[in-house]
């Protein structure tokens, strides 16, 4: 008989089998694991990393996983143009929220939702797991584990690859200007560079290369086929405590995390909060109402700034303290030195640094690295381009001209307005603090208080380069651009150094200014704001003050005296409506300041030459100083074009203290006097009147060689007709913008008729100006300028009546109709005999009689 044995018997006599193969197969791992890290370099800190020459294994521990930590992109060497410059965030304010994840043996890098929210435990809060899921960004196998369950995976292929998606910067810079360019990541020629951790964080750099497959890239690139980037990635702890938000309000200026929050009673969902430095008491309030901070927001100068402008940078820093303390913090802010052996990349000092590049690209700039979660700001790194302040100092150049000027006052495209939104500077910022310096330059020369080869005093540079740095620690303050904070300033105090000391030239530091130069015989007063400005004090305290109850009080305070906000929405774009909205301007009389200022300039323009040229300077010095004071004239002109049809808009909210009306008409004297002002500056018939000696000595830049632009618009002459009709043609155009037209049509619905000037109005002055020769009889001869300036009228009001813009109210088109037959009809009656006209003036004239006719008659047939 067969005798069956217990199953737990056989199982008891195996189980040493079954044990001694586990532990075998644990100790083998264990070996595997010290194989692998063997002769590694160790790098310990917020993760621990090894690395050898062609791998870098991270080590992940059990309690690594499902922990959710940020993950940012940087280029940290660019090409030094086209966008790609070193230094500058990928993701500005969009950190990445990631955790690891283990699934079949291997390692998940995951990217949550951050930006779906609802609170923890509820319903809600099911509803958003089961719709919005995570984008697993890598994977990588576990290659080994250790007796402490330590696992091991090799990531270098995570960094060295296009994770980043910086290849779409690149794409741009390797446009020839039809799309994209056509470009691959060769990971051939891609290596890791740089391997650091730190307690809060781990910084890995990869010099990554783009294969061009096109022919188009970047004189900076050595050569064109291969393109380097190299790509700074941070990946950083989360507080282990999130900061209590502070909820964002429309009437302050504040960068935004926002969240949709499934279980907020706001109908949109939105839940905003403003992004900001973790600031908290460490005592009760004193007598005066402050406490001393757990700890300050502290900046460190990095020694790549020269030393001439370190305490330049401290000094600029500290003048946040008077902000702080009226947010309840003593010495809430302080600068200091990097400390000796530190390392700018340790998320534990936010630094100031120095940068260079071919080409200016952002001057300065001011991101920083946020919580996603709450928006707490948790490092910031500010650059200054070294370029920037080399354009500061002596040389008479631009590249902003005229017309960009004019445009860019109400132009904004989308993409720059997702810039602008998320802490960008707009492009032309380092041009334009050089191209302002130039003008400084040139009125102290008129003045005798400098002689022409002379740099602008240092005074100058130190003003300037205290402004920029109160501006980006600002904006890594969490502060948003206000264009409207020199409306604060009434005009008669620019050059009142008590008034400004105390209020600012504007009433922030995140304003665009223009650079305040007292007309002859006045006492100068400061060129930039010396401190914060009234309304800084104003935002921060409701930002930064502990008590939310009194955030919720302050935010009310918005219509009071040196509280005045207006964002970059607000100055550009479809939204450019209120006249005291603007960049480069300054006070709260935008358009007086504009007139004394044209007028500053256009007494230099008459004896240009003295005040530029010195013994052995060549002379196309007086051609690019001409195009650099034109930038400024036209920045002086173009903020009158927002008063014709124009509304002061604000932002407070009802039952505010003294609040306003969300938008109040400009009166129609003021408006008036705009137009007047227009004409004036840009159509009357002695506005571009130089002495002929002037334009004689508009001399070639004859340097010939990469990196110099050797003609004016692609002439070795400067090509005056075109470059005078080109800034006439732009303010013309801006004046018939559709939005215009449509927003003086409502205006007279709004506020009657009788306080607008009317489309008929504007219209008919303009056509009486820019046509004066020929308004009444008998007419008189008309110049070469003039005669452009009104091809460029019948060209815009033939487009008016043939195909007018989208959006263009039909009376526009109809009123345009009446001022071309009205000009017809005067044409003909000066052209009936006997007329003196010489050859020029009466073909144009009768070319321009065919062009209205055969525009009239193309205008029946679309009407039919």
């Amino acid at each position: 008989m067969k005798k069956w044995i217990p199953v737990w018997v056989i199982a008891f006599l195996l189980m040493p089998v079954l044990v001694t193969a586990q532990d075998k197969e644990n100790g083998d791992d264990a070996d595997k694991y010290a194989e692998l890290i063997k002769d590694a370099e160790f790098h310990e800190g917020f993760f621990n990393l090894y690395t050898t020459e062609d791998k870098m294994y991270l080590e992940v521990k059990e309690e690594n996983l499902e922990r959710d930590f940020l993950m940012n992109f940087e280029i940290a060497q660019g090409i030094g143009a086209s966008g790609v410059f070193g230094g500058t965030m990928l993701n500005i304010f969009e950190g990445l929220l990631v955790n690891l994840e283990k699934h079949e043996g291997k390692i998940f890098l995951v990217q949550k939702p951050s930006r779906y929210t609802a609170e923890e435990g509820s319903a809600a809060e099911r509803a958003v797991d089961l719709t919005f899921g995570s984008s697993i960004l890598e994977t990588a196998k576990v290659e080994a584990t250790d007796e402490d369950g330590k696992m091991l995976i090799n990531v270098y292929d995570w960094f060295v690859s296009d994770l980043s998606q910086v290849s779409q910067r690149v794409e741009r810079a390797a446009s020839n200007g039809n799309g994209p360019g056509r470009i691959s990541f060769d990971k051939s020629r891609s290596y890791l560079s740089s391997v650091k951790s730190f307690p809060m964080n781990t910084e890995i750099e990869a010099k990554l290369s783009f294969r061009n497959q096109g022919n188009s890239a970047p004189r900076t690139v050595p050569d064109a086929r291969y393109i380097p980037v190299s790509v700074h990635y941070s990946i950083a702890q989360l507080p282990e405590e999130p900061m209590s938000p502070r909820l964002a309000d429309d009437r302050i200026g504040y960068f935004m995390t926002v969240h949709k929050d499934f279980t907020s009673d706001e109908e949109s969902f939105f839940r905003r909060y403003v992004n900001k430095w973790r600031l908290e008491c460490a005592n009760e309030p004193d007598a005066e109402g402050l406490c001393d901070p757990k700890e300050p927001i502290t900046y460190y100068i990095e020694p790549t700034v020269p030393v001439e402008y370190r305490q330049v940078m401290i000094d600029a820093i500290n003048e946040f303290d008077r902000a702080f303390e009226a947010a309840g913090f003593r010495n809430g802010i302080e600068a200091k030195m990097l400390p000796e052996g530190a390392d700018a990349e340790d998320i534990r000092y936010a630094t100031l640094r120095w940068n260079v590049s071919d080409q200016s690209g952002y001057g300065a700039i001011g991101p920083s690295v946020v919580d996603p979660r709450t928006g707490e700001i948790l490092d910031a790194d500010i650059l200054f381009e070294a370029n920037m302040v080399q354009g500061w100092k002596n040389f008479y150049r631009t590249n902003v001209d005229p017309t960009t000027a004019v445009n860019e006052l109400f132009e904004m495209s989308e993409d720059e307005a997702t810039a602008l939104r998320n802490g960008a500077e707009m492009a032309s910022m380092a041009d334009e603090i050089a191209s302002q310096g130039t003008l400084l330059r040139s009125a102290l020369i008129a003045r005798g208080e400098l002689a022409p080869d002379t740099p602008v005093p240092a005074e100058y540079v130190n003003q300037a380069m205290n402004r920029v740095t109160m501006h980006e620690v600002g904006h890594t303050l969490g502060l948003r651009h206000n264009f409207r904070s020199s409306a604060d300033t009434p005009f008669d105090k620019l050059h009142d150094k008590d008034y400004t000391m105390e209020n600012g030239l504007a009433s922030s530091v995140m304003e665009y200014p223009g650079i305040n130069i007292a007309p002859p015989g006045e006492d100068q007063g400061y060129f930039y704001s010396p401190s914060v400005g009234s309304y800084d004090l104003w935002v921060i305290s409701y930002g930064y003050t502990p008590d939310d109850d009194r955030a919720a009080e302050i935010a009310r305070q918005a219509a009071q005296p040196g509280h005045a906000y207006g964002p970059d929405e607000d100055a550009r774009g479809s939204g450019a409506l209120d006249p005291n909205v603007n960049t480069y301007d300054l006070s709260s009389d935008p358009m007086q300041w504009g007139m004394q200022r044209s007028d500053l300039v256009k007494n230099i323009w008459a004896e240009l030459p003295d005040h530029v040229l010195a013994d052995n300077v060549p002379y196309f010095e007086v051609t690019d100083a001409f195009t650099t004071l034109f930038s400024q004239y036209a920045r002086a002109v173009a903020p009158a074009v927002k008063y014709i049809g124009g509304q002061y808009q604000y932002r407070d909210h009802k039952g505010d203290p003294d609040a306003r009306a969300p938008f109040i008409n400009v009166p129609k004297e003021r408006q008036q006097a705009a137009l007047d002002f227009l004409i004036e500056a840009a159509f009357a018939e002695d506005a571009f009147e130089l002495p002929v000696g002037v334009y004689e000595q508009f001399g070639a830049n004859r340097w010939n060689h990469w990196g110099v632009n050797n003609t004016y618009r692609g002439r070795i002459d400067f090509p005056l007709h075109e470059s005078l009709v080109s800034f006439q043609s732009s303010i013309l155009g801006q004046l018939v913008n559709p939005s215009r037209l449509s927003r003086i049509r409502d205006g007279e619905v709004k506020f009657g008729q009788q306080n607008m000037v009317t489309i008929p109005e504007m219209f008919g002055q303009i056509t009486n100006a820019i046509w004066s020769e020929v308004w009444s009889a008998p007419g008189d001869n008309i110049s070469s300028l003039r005669r452009d300036l009104q091809r460029a009228y019948i060209d815009g009001m033939s487009e008016l009546v043939t195909d007018a813009p989208n959006g263009t109210p039909a009376d526009a088109r109809s009123v345009a109709r009446m001022m071309l037959q009205d000009l017809h009809d005067r044409i003909s009656r000066r052209l009936t005999p006997p007329y003196s006209f010489d050859a020029y003036t009466e073909a144009h004239l009768r070319e321009v009689k065919v062009r209205i006719e055969k525009t009239l008659d193309a205008g029946l047939s679309l009407e039919n």
